[in-house]
């Protein structure tokens, strides 16, 4: 199941998302070589992540504050993905063993979440990014893809047990 709701202001998404592109390129893992998240025909996105115990204590802090808490889950991890300009993550079916994931975007008209009706490729349904909305989902199996961004984009991935 997909919901999607208002979770932070979007000054309060649009400082965060300040902090972490000021970060340097060091704090930054390229997924294309380092633990690729392979799409169903085996490509390859394009994108960076920096994990929580990658960033420093101030941001940790700053994202483990406002982290999304849902009934009957327990928050076990959360990444940063960034996207650059034209990246995205190709259609694809997370292998992590979480129960769900919640993504908070943290600016607006950059790109979209894409997700798939019944995990049919031929009926894909978009959620164009919006600062501050959190997109929910706990279908383990759930095909989902970032199509080709518009601009440079946040997000943080926030994954329960």
């Amino acid at each position: 199941m997909i919901s999607r709701c208002q979770h932070l202001e979007p000054n309060v998404a649009a400082n965060i998302r300040a902090q972490l592109s000021a970060l340097d390129t060091a704090y930054w893992r390229d997924r294309r070589s380092h633990k690729p998240n392979v799409g169903l025909n085996g490509e390859v996105g394009r994108y960076f992540s920096c994990g929580r115990e990658s960033v420093p204590q101030e941001i940790r802090q700053l994202i483990d504050d406002i982290a999304p808490n849902f009934f009957g889950y327990d928050l076990e991890d959360w990444i940063v993905n960034k996207t650059p300009t034209q990246g995205g993550m190709p259609p694809h079916i997370d292998n992590e063993g979480y129960l769900a994931v919640a993504l908070l975007c943290l600016q607006s008209g950059s790109g979209c979440f894409e997700w798939y009706h019944g995990n049919d490729l031929s009926k894909p349904e978009q959620i164009p990014d919006e600062s501050g909305q959190v997109i929910r989902f706990d279908q383990v199996d759930l095909i989902h893809a970032v199509p080709p961004t518009h601009s440079e984009r946040y997000v943080i991935v926030f994954l329960y047990r």
